[in-house]
């Protein structure tokens, strides 16, 4: 009875979320509740669980990424520069780009214009403010680069395909 209920959640969470993606190239595993927005374009083997994307940016998300729970990317803030203070009813809209192989922990949030690269990782609770490079492993609020992936190692499982 438990399996047919984890079953049925992630056909559930699933549906909600394909219903709101840009495209997909192949249909996405998602395990928690997930909204998405139709600026959403996401490769192949993605697996959330339990994500949210805010705002009118694009946020394009490559092959094999995997998310923890509460991971949220914000694509728009409020325009401070505008009319009005502290801001007035207008958005400043930016981009969000997560390249091929990526694994977020639990509570990570993406601000935007940020691009993380090929292969990093981003620790749980981790706020990225700016861009992080191929196969880094980074953390913190704001994030920052605290060791590298072994790149060597890295390029043979991707060539030998294998991927979780």
């Amino acid at each position: 009875m438990r399996n047919l209920i984890k079953k049925l959640r992630v056909f559930i969470f699933t549906l909600i979320a394909i219903r709101r993606l840009g495209a997909y190239k192949v249909k996405p595993r998602v395990s928690g509740f997930t909204l998405l927005t139709k600026k959403t374009f996401i490769g192949r083997n993605v697996n959330f669980n339990g994500f949210r994307i805010y705002g009118e940016g694009r946020v394009d998300i490559g092959d094999n990424f995997h998310s923890g729970s509460g991971c949220k990317i914000i694509t728009q803030v409020h325009n401070y520069k505008g009319n009005a203070l502290p801001y007035d009813d207008t958005y400043i809209i930016k981009n969000v780009k997560i390249g091929d192989n990526v694994w977020f922990g639990m509570d990570v949030t993406i601000l935007s214009n940020c691009e993380i690269g090929e292969g990093a990782i981003v620790q749980a609770g981790s706020v990225i403010v700016s861009d992080i490079p191929k196969c880094s492993i980074a953390g913190g609020n704001p994030a920052k680069v605290f060791a590298m992936r072994d790149i060597e190692h890295y390029e043979v499982l991707k060539i030998k395909g294998q991927f979780h």
